[in-house]
């Protein structure tokens, strides 16, 4: 009889990772997915392939209605978007455009859930202008930080600059969300410049002791 894996189990309950991935469908006949980056990294940290939750969206209704169910799941703290992407918005798995309009009444209907959502993580082409992050970060006070790609990016560079982040993030699991993320970011800049640099990675935060309270990291 096989013996139960009991920190695979923990991970299951507990979603250790505190992170949610939701994604819609990359290519029709192709088994491309995220969830083999979640695996591989949440088995090195967590010792479990199951500490984080995981669902795809098809349409535009499909991510409204996760993206603010997920911050009222119990220890959900961030949300990682994969999606096909450009300036005005993202793509569901039926190919149905996301509009930016949309995406903001989602992320601004979480003001309306009691969840303790951290941040939100585009792994998107295009879709991460700093006008577009912090327009969505200003729509929610739960969010501390949005990230996200500026330039087109091919699934294997965003792949490994995404493994670096989230390997970095859970390194850190007892910081503020502010403090969290600069020290993942400050650790990136100095692993990757170069990944960072040619994908357009970049992050916006809400700092309230400064006047300028939504602001992008240099």
């Amino acid at each position: 009889m096989e013996m139960f894996n009991v920190s695979r189990i923990k991970g299951m309950i507990k979603n250790e990772s505190q992170v949610a991935v939701i994604e819609g469908k990359w290519e029709d006949g192709r088994n491309l997915s995220v969830k083999s980056l979640f695996d591989f990294v949440c088995d090195l940290r967590f010792e479990s392939q199951h500490a984080f939750h995981y669902e795809m969206f098809n349409n535009g209704a499909a991510f409204q209605e996760i993206l603010p169910r997920m911050c009222e799941t119990a220890n959900i703290r961030n949300i990682y978007i994969a999606a096909h992407g450009d300036r005005d918005g993202i793509y569901g798995s039926s190919g149905e455009a996301i509009s930016f309009t949309r995406i903001k009444n989602a992320v601004k209907a979480i003001n309306d859930t009691k969840g303790q959502l951290h941040s939100l993580y585009f792994g998107c082409c295009l879709f991460g202008q700093s006008q577009n992050m912090q327009e969505l970060l200003e729509e929610s006070e739960q969010l501390r930080w949005i990230a996200g790609y500026t330039k087109s990016i091919s699934f294997v560079d965003s792949t490994v600059l995404d493994a670096l982040f989230w390997q970095q993030y859970f390194n850190f699991p007892d910081s503020t969300p502010l403090s969290r993320i600069v020290s993942v970011y400050d650790r990136l800049k100095s692993d990757a410049p170069g990944l960072i640099k040619r994908l357009g990675f970049k992050v916006v935060v809400r700092d309230h002791r400064r006047t300028d309270q939504v602001y992008e990291l240099v």
